[in-house]
């Protein structure tokens, strides 16, 4: 078992010491970590994530998305349990799975309460490349199940942040439009369980049909408050009914179902990028008055409890016009069973209405 206290004491006291290089323990490490630490993430030939942190965002079903701010959860109450990183505040751990890119081969490294394949790390010495000083370091092992080797690496989100990623043993595809940076996973002891944090809040009031939102000051990703219990979507159809809500009594008009990026070669992250709500209370009359209320000129659902606003997107994202485009985009709301809001990777998309002029929902036939 690794003891954080001593570690910890240990680098501080060496601090005087420092020299160029550090000399590494010959003494293998434990995969266990109880005490609480903060995840670094450090390429000292990438300054855009040399030095950053590992944050948690709240993501659809439970699941935490993790992030290189300015997006997300400044976390810090990590552990390591056999390999595996938890936080036992949010009853979470890091796993592999899914969003899958036919680009470049790699996969989506997010946390979980969910029984999804684990990434295992393994405790090493190493030496700060800063510094010099000698550092805890989670080498990456294996995706469970998976052969053993690969390594995690972070690209280009939004709002100046990366998300993190798994990149398999003996890949050599990159995307060049969104290269996945190696980086190496540090830890760092938080013994007094890390400094209090303030984070941005939006406020819904929700009935079965509508929510008005209070929204932020500015158009940045944003968290919101909820008491409901979300679980992971169901998807759902229902005959003779469109899938779709009609908001065009609020100045919006539907577009039709959008891919993202797992179902398409194209690039872009998301189809629409400016700005995202979520909430475990979210319906379409919220999504547009977040997205309306910042100025943005598109707003779509997903996941039941995700609202995505932006001013343009890819062509290549343009929704079909047919009944069975609407498939995809079936689950229901979180906030409201009788609405939709978007799929798997797919966004019920919606365009704002020019003001005095027609606002007529797209005809599928």
């Amino acid at each position: 078992m690794l003891n954080l206290r001593t570690i910890s004491a240990g680098l501080v006291a060496g601090a005087a010491f420092a020299s160029a290089q550090c000399t590494i323990p010959t003494t293998p490490l434990s995969d266990d970590i109880p005490s609480h630490f903060r995840i670094q993430v450090q390429n000292a030939s990438r300054p855009e994530v040399h030095n950053k942190y590992m944050n948690l965002f709240e993501a659809g079903g439970g699941d935490q998305h993790l992030f290189i701010g300015p997006v997300g959860e400044p976390t810090y109450d990590f552990t390591l349990v056999d390999g595996v990183v938890f936080n036992v505040r949010k009853n979470i751990r890091l796993v592999i799975g899914g969003e899958w890119s036919e680009i470049d081969h790699t996969t989506k490294l997010f946390s979980t309460a969910r029984p999804d394949p684990d990434a295992i790390f393994q405790p090493t010495y190493a030496c700060n490349p800063d510094t010099g000083l000698l550092q805890v370091e989670l080498r990456f092992v294996q995706w469970e199940g998976e052969p053993l080797g690969g390594h995690i690496c972070v690209r280009h989100s939004f709002d100046g942040s990366h998300e993190f990623r798994y990149d398999p043993p003996g890949n050599t595809l990159i995307d060049v439009n969104r290269e996945c940076i190696k980086v190496t996973l540090v830890v760092l002891p938080t013994l007094d369980g890390g400094p209090s944090t303030t984070f941005s809040t939006v406020t819904v009031s929700s009935t079965s049909s509508s929510s008005s939102v209070v929204p932020p000051s500015s158009s940045s990703i944003s968290t919101l408050t909820s008491t409901s219990t979300s679980t992971a979507p169901t998807s759902t159809s229902t005959s003779g009914v469109l899938p779709y809500t009609d908001m065009t009594s609020l100045g919006w008009r539907y577009i039709g179902c959008a891919p993202e990026e797992r179902w398409t070669t194209d690039g872009p992250f998301r189809t629409l990028s400016g700005a995202l709500l979520g909430s475990d209370t979210m319906t379409n009359e919220a999504c547009m008055a977040f997205c309306g209320a910042n100025g943005w000129a598109y707003a779509g659902t997903e996941w039941r409890r995700e609202c995505w606003c932006g001013n343009s997107y890819a062509p290549t994202r343009q929704p079909l016009t047919t009944l069975v485009s609407l498939a995809k985009c079936d689950y229901r709301c979180s906030g409201d069973s009788g609405q939709f809001c978007g799929g798997d990777a797919w966004l019920s998309l919606y365009a704002k209405c020019p003001t005095g002029g027609p606002c007529e929902n797209a005809v599928f036939t």
